[in-house]
């Protein structure tokens, strides 16, 4: 399993299709407000022009970067378990009501203030702090090809499994690597 350092970043990662709202919200109200759109300008960078608004982008893409390499680290350096699974099913059915609530904050951010929008992401810090050691759904495995499965071993525990597979009986998962707690990626094919 992962250091409480990966595993807390991996879930921080999940709100990555958050910054890359705020980053297109942030693009919309200036093109309606009829400015310029532009980027760091390397040649004369000072660490406050990355707070821009506008290079969100590189924090998102930075984000998705990260979460890739944990998943690389996940498949080739985790220790490979076995698993009896009793019972399967798809959790990727809760993924539309959790991107809409992912994305509803978004709707009016430009509107605010960088208190409101400081505060906003501290809220989400606390949230993804308390919520480290549970399940978690992450969009970005969608990005990377990835279905979730709520899985339940013989000995009644249950997991979520993340697998680029599409599992459907119970004798297909053979092997896991544990990510956090409750949430395992499926290496029976590796």
């Amino acid at each position: 399993m992962f250091s409480k350092l990966i595993k807390l970043t991996f879930a921080i990662t999940a709100y990555s299709p958050v910054i890359l709202i705020w980053w297109l919200v942030s693009l919309y109200s200036i093109y309606n407000a009829g400015g310029t759109i532009g980027f760091i300008n390397f040649s004369d960078f000072k660490l406050s022009d990355f707070f821009n608004k506008l290079n969100l982008v590189f924090i998102f893409v930075f984000l998705v970067l990260i979460s890739w390499f944990i998943l690389h680290l996940a498949t080739t350096k985790l220790t490979r378990n076995s698993i009896e699974v009793k019972s399967i099913k798809s959790s990727d059915l809760n993924m539309n009501a959790l991107i809409f609530t992912y994305f509803l904050p978004c709707i009016e951010i430009y509107k605010k203030d960088v208190v409101y929008l400081a505060g906003w992401c501290l809220a989400l810090c606390i949230i993804v702090y308390i919520n480290k050691g549970t399940y978690f759904h992450n969009p970005l495995m969608k990005l990377f090809g990835y279905s979730y499965y709520e899985i339940a071993t013989k000995r009644e525990v249950t997991y979520l499994m993340i697998s680029k597979d599409k599992l459907k009986n119970p004798n297909e998962i053979k092997a896991y690597s544990q990510l956090t707690d409750f949430v395992l990626l499926d290496s029976s094919n590796k």
